[in-house]
């Protein structure tokens, strides 16, 4: 299936993250003033190679509602994550998630009451890509590397079309977030990430026509389409690779 292109939201969120990336890249090119009246062997800052790492990480994916009720619903996840350093505080990755959960089935022809047709399993994946930004350059700060970045990718569940016509299909995913690493001196180094993951849902023609009781699972036609963010916390452990 092809994917969808975005709505205006969806451009609008990803030109935000786009240009406090762009804005974090020339910031963190300038010398850290903070760095002055220490020493060197008590300076909070540390240089640091940015590498590649590989990282396995697990969390929670807080889906939000759309406007059908037929989004998967909060649960698990799972991710493994790879960053190598381009230059400067910069880094590229490409991100693999998969969060199993549960879905309502919905059948638009019964009234409202008894519409929630069945509550199957449902897994999303995600597969994106992107840039991140260590807002503290190429040093750390207390061993602590924060960082923001912003990508584009594709998600799916894989599933056919539902007793109502309805199907996720496979779409564009938008994403943006926060990140923070623990670089430990010796070993593998700790990961958190909060990410803001933008897709979009699409609802069948089904959804708008009215029941014996006279109501429809949408009333606008104009919400044929939405766009939903989706929270993903995770952890894990970052291991440096072909140091």
């Amino acid at each position: 299936m092809r994917p969808s292109f975005p709505a205006s939201g969806a451009l609008r969120a990803t030109s935000t993250a786009a240009f406090l990336c762009a804005a974090l890249a020339v910031a963190t090119a300038a010398p850290l003033s903070a760095q002055v009246g220490h020493m060197p062997n008590a300076s909070p800052y540390e240089d640091i190679k940015i590498g590649q790492t590989l990282t396995p990480m697990a969390g929670r994916m807080i889906m939000g509602r759309d406007l059908a009720g037929v989004a998967p619903k909060s649960s698990a996840l799972g991710a493994i994550r790879y960053d190598i350093g381009v230059g400067g505080p910069a880094s590229l990755f490409v991100r693999y998630l998969a969060a199993p959960s549960t879905r309502n089935v919905l059948n638009p022809t019964a009234p409202k009451a008894t519409r929630v047709f069945a509550t199957p399993n449902v897994t999303t994946h995600l597969l994106d890509g992107g840039l991140d930004i260590a807002l503290t350059g190429r040093k750390t700060w207390h061993q602590l590397l924060p960082s923001l970045n912003g990508g584009v990718g594709v998600v799916t569940d894989f599933a056919k079309a539902d007793t109502g016509a309805y199907q996720f299909g496979t779409n564009f995913a938008f994403s943006y977030g926060f990140s923070l690493r623990y670089l430990a001196r010796r070993g593998p180094q700790l990961r958190l990430d909060l990410t803001n993951f933008i897709w979009q849902y699409q609802y069948p023609d089904r959804y708008f026509v009215k029941a014996s009781d006279t109501t429809s699972v949408l009333t606008d036609t104009r919400n044929r389409s939405s766009w939903r963010g989706n929270w993903g916390v995770s952890a894990g452990v970052a291991i440096p690779i072909f140091r």
